[in-house]
């Protein structure tokens, strides 16, 4: 399966020093925003998650960083082997649960408002949860895709993945029981940022049994999102790039931009002169392309943002 010669980049290094979040400061951010009110691009990442309970991959207890033996499931992998999609379908059928879940936090909310009140234009996040849709943000496209879906291999037909989950679930009643079990027992598992969690050791992912698709009964399915390996479909990745054109000004928010799908983004801004704002407790990928880096975790700043005179 060649799940041996994964190896995880982009642990960008852990602040070593903290932007104190001063009247100033907030002044300053909301200033940015008036300058460029209605052209601020957002662009966040799973650091904005981890208050609703979803942990990041990058951060100081981020996935990549505490289980540095933690091998994602690759796109090929998923497409072409049997074994892979029992692993991935086993393991999401605890996580997913936990996920769908979650609520928005304040740094949603936060940026909600901000496109609530006429200054930003819209914003791309790489987060796969849905959490900024559900918080009331209008113009966003999910760089990444969503878990809300699965999608047929074959026909393309989708499906709702809470329904799918339905028939996860028929397939394996004894999973069921053994959920349930867990749940009961406060022992839930860990779960990844994308619905991936470890199975218990008395649970064998060769067992788990999923359905072929319902429309043309021949192709399996896969979560409407882009896996590690894969790439960002045509028509977003286009999207993206007019949205970064369309924009005066990038606010990067919870994320160390280490792929490179959202990494070209602030690449692209900066080559057309744009001004580039991160906020972000930790090394980034994009650090040396910023006007301005605030080294504070988001939850600091956004929500003292949005209630100073903006």
């Amino acid at each position: 399966m060649g799940l041996g010669k994964v190896k995880i980049q982009g642990l960008y290094g852990l602040p070593k020093s903290r932007t104190a979040i001063t009247p100033d400061v907030v002044r300053s951010v909301a200033q940015y925003f008036k300058q460029h009110r209605g052209k601020v691009l957002g662009l966040t990442g799973a650091g904005v998650s981890v208050l609703s309970g979803i942990p990041d991959y990058r951060g100081s207890r981020g996935t990549y960083r505490v289980h540095g033996e933690y091998i994602p499931i690759l796109h090929h992998e998923l497409v072409t082997q049997h074994s892979s999609r029992q692993r991935y379908w086993a393991r999401s059928f605890f996580g997913i649960r936990p996920a769908f879940k979650a609520e928005p936090n304040a740094i949603h909310h936060s940026f909600a408002k901000l496109e609530q009140n006429g200054y930003l234009s819209g914003l791309i996040t790489q987060n796969v949860d849905g959490l900024h849709l559900q918080a009331g943000s209008r113009n966003v496209l999910e760089l990444h895709g969503t878990l809300k879906n699965v999608r047929c291999l074959s026909c393309g037909q989708v499906e709702g993945r809470d329904e799918f989950q339905g028939r996860l679930e028929t397939l394996n009643p004894e999973w069921v029981v053994f959920w349930r079990k867990m749940v009961d027992s406060g022992e839930e598992p860990p779960r990844r940022p994308d619905g991936d969690v470890d199975l218990p050791p008395n649970l064998r992912y060769e067992d788990f049994k999923y359905p072929m698709c319902g429309h043309c009964n021949t192709g399996n399915y896969m979560p409407t999102v882009v896996f590690f390996g894969g790439n960002v479909a045509d028509d977003v990745r286009e999207q993206s790039y007019k949205m970064v054109d369309d924009a005066e000004a990038l606010f990067v928010c919870g994320t160390s931009l280490a792929t490179f799908s959202a990494y070209r983004l602030v690449k692209r801004a900066r080559e057309q002169g744009k001004q580039v704002m991160i906020v972000n407790f930790g090394e980034t990928r994009g650090d040396s392309d910023a006007t301005v880096k605030l080294e504070t975790p988001a939850e600091d700043l956004l929500p003292l943002l949005v209630q100073s005179s903006l």
